[in-house]
């Protein structure tokens, strides 16, 4: 799958995940509360791991987590 075809996938929910870019520096998580912008210059409200929300912009060094659904249980 293309990151083109990923980006438009993106759902409010997914999560994002941020590399380190220094050694031990730990990788950021956020969940995608809103999609901005257009296909080819998406962006994103994040609400990150440690409370605080921004808007962010996917690179290159980012993974998008796409939020499953929960199997019902058969009766």
């Amino acid at each position: 799958m293309s990151s083109e075809t990923a980006r438009k996938q993106t759902k409010p929910g997914d999560v994002v995940v941020v590399a380190g870019h220094h050694v031990g520096e730990s990788e950021r998580i956020g969940e995608i509360l809103e999609l901005l912008g257009d296909p080819e210059h998406q962006r994103y409200r994040v609400r990150w791991d440690e409370g605080h929300e921004s808007i962010f912009y996917p690179s290159s060094d980012a993974v998008i987590r796409h939020k499953t659904r929960a199997r019902k249980e058969k009766r």
